[in-house]
């Protein structure tokens, strides 16, 4: 295979196909993983549940057989839940968190060995949770700090072996995205796909001696 391979665990919503055009468009060849396919852009795709560890590995290994080692991993899945303290469940919090925090450790550990000998990047889509444990987001807040915390470490453990690892704080709505269907906010208070998707090609494309760990992404007229 001439092109490099980028692989995107969670594939769909308005993100996933644009990071798959935007890196196809770069020269990369990507592959989607998540439970539907979201068709487009993707040269390959693979449905695993990103919840499910021994599906992340299964899903992984039959990527990395046919295609090799890969230079990117996005992990951009995530489960969203607003709910009170009160009435979040034990199972609604070990679920967001299995989706947004395990599944990111699981197809990290499956893509790493591979990636140590040639390098590469690794990307982590956080939110603004991922900073702020706002009311009603204690399941998403805390599975967002810990994917945060999990980029930091990782960062510092295998920045000095050649993996660039950053983490992308999602400060407001992807247009197109559910999150703005759920709350009707105009696509001009929303952030494009496309021009979210070209930030993580920039990480991407930075030299090892200019590397940015964290970034964060809002329109305009977002508060913060």
């Amino acid at each position: 295979m001439t092109n490099k391979l980028a692989i995107i665990a969670g594939a769909g919503g308005a993100l996933g196909p644009a990071l798959a055009r935007t890196l196809g468009q770069a020269g990369y060849d990507t592959v989607g993983v998540a439970r539907n396919n979201p068709g487009g852009a993707f040269k390959d795709f693979v449905q695993a549940d990103l919840s499910a560890p021994q599906d992340v590995e299964s899903a992984f290994a039959s990527i990395l057989s046919r295609h090799g080692a890969p230079a990117v991993l996005i992990y951009n899945a995530h489960k969203f839940l607003i709910e009170t303290f009160e009435d979040t469940s034990i199972e609604q919090f070990e679920a967001v968190w299995r989706t947004d925090t395990l599944g990111a450790f699981a197809a990290i550990k499956s893509v790493l060995p591979a990636m140590l000998a040639g390098g590469g990047t690794i990307l982590f889509s956080g939110a603004t949770a991922s900073t702020r444990g706002s009311a009603k987001f204690s399941a998403f807040a805390s599975a967002k700090f810990a994917l945060r915390g999990l980029a930091q470490s990782l960062a510092r453990e295998y920045g000095p072996k050649g993996i660039h690892v950053a983490h992308i704080i999602i400060d407001g709505l992807i247009d197109g995205g559910h999150a703005q269907q759920l709350f009707s906010v105009p696509a001009a208070d929303c952030i494009p796909a496309d021009a979210l998707a070209r930030q993580y090609l920039d990480l991407i494309r930075q030299p090892s001696g200019a590397w940015t760990h964290e970034i964060d992404i809002r329109p305009s007229g977002g508060k913060f």
